[in-house]
């Protein structure tokens, strides 16, 4: 059988997760994930013939790696104004993350073509450098203060071009095409999934909420989806 070998640095586990929750209902295909010397590491293993479309798989998710949880972190530490509470901040920067992740994706992904084994940190580090230096520059124009006014006109700005759509099932989002997203596990700071980060990392401008949403989720999709979002119980 072929391989296809991923390791990232032990405290970042959740993006080893992330990765390999793209071939978790593929048969015949053999995943482990083990930890050595304060690395955790992924190892995929399947026929050669299934091996070129588990690699795009594992790219997509590593591209997102990247685009979504590495940002999200140097976001964090640069980017974090005052006037804006924990729960804020995290919607702002998941504003930035989705406003530009379809171009970072398509940058990452144009650099992963022919790795074979992959080193997230190291890769970041020596591969990725111009991206990370764009990512500086926009953390750069972030004010130091901002406040709760404001994050809802750039939501609104934001949302203003999207016409996608996600749905809400409880704190369950799904695409259009019924797929649960997953995205805001690259966050890092729950130990579940974040709907209100989620929607907003899907760049989705309409969700549809069916069933009863919680008190939070719908305080969340009333104050920055109005107009947006339809009830559905």
């Amino acid at each position: 059988m072929d391989e296809l070998f991923v390791s990232e640095r032990e405290s970042a586990f959740r993006y080893i997760a992330y990765v390999a929750g793209a071939f978790s209902c593929r048969r015949g295909v053999q995943t482990e994930i083990g930890f050595s010397g304060g690395r955790v590491f992924l190892r995929v293993r399947a026929g050669e013939k299934q091996l070129a479309s588990l690699r795009r798989a594992a790219e997509d998710r590593i591209a997102e790696v990247y685009c979504v949880g590495y940002k999200y972190e140097l976001l964090r530490r640069q980017a974090s104004p005052a006037g804006l509470d924990a729960e804020e901040c995290g919607i702002l920067h998941a504003a930035i993350i989705a406003a530009d992740l379809a171009a970072d994706k398509r940058y990452v992904l144009s650099r992963l073509r022919e790795v074979r084994v992959h080193t997230l940190d190291g890769f970041f580090l020596f591969r990725l450098r111009e991206l990370a230096e764009k990512w500086k520059n926009v953390a750069a124009c972030v004010p130091r203060l901002f406040t709760g006014g404001q994050l809802e006109e750039f939501m609104r700005c934001l949302l203003g071009g999207n016409r996608g759509r996600v749905f809400l099932k409880g704190n369950e989002v799904y695409d259009a095409h019924c797929r649960r997203l997953h995205r805001s596990t690259l966050l890092g700071e729950s130990a579940g999934q974040d709907a209100a980060r989620e929607i907003v990392l899907s760049g989705a401008g309409l969700v549809e909420c069916l069933g009863k949403a919680g008190a939070r989720e719908e305080d969340f999709l009333r104050r920055y989806y109005a107009g947006r979002v339809g009830f559905f119980a």
